[in-house]
């Protein structure tokens, strides 16, 4: 067999290996950076959502106000028989 013949054949893989690992990267790499945009964009989406549900609450506040206090009420009454109810569970 002929050694430089061989040592060819083997930088020949060492080349082709190098270059299938470096597309692998850049794939991988690219996969990466889609995959950020894309939850950026989910996050900027939910962040406009939060902003616009908490402007229509306050202004559901602002124009009925004694409703809103009743509900808020109501809820702190349940939520404190709730929270009495499984501490008087413990004993």
């Amino acid at each position: 067999m002929n050694p430089s013949f061989t040592a060819t054949n083997g930088e020949n893989l060492s080349e082709e290996a190098s270059r299938q690992t470096e597309r692998l990267g850049d794939a991988a790499s690219d996969a990466a950076s889609k995959a950020s945009s894309a939850a950026r964009d989910r996050a900027d989406q939910a962040q406009r959502w939060a902003k616009s549900r908490w402007g229509d609450l306050q202004r559901n506040v602002e124009s009925q106000p004694y409703q809103s206090t009743a509900w808020a009420l109501g809820i702190g009454f349940a939520a404190g028989l709730i929270v009495m109810g499984l501490l008087r569970g413990r004993r």
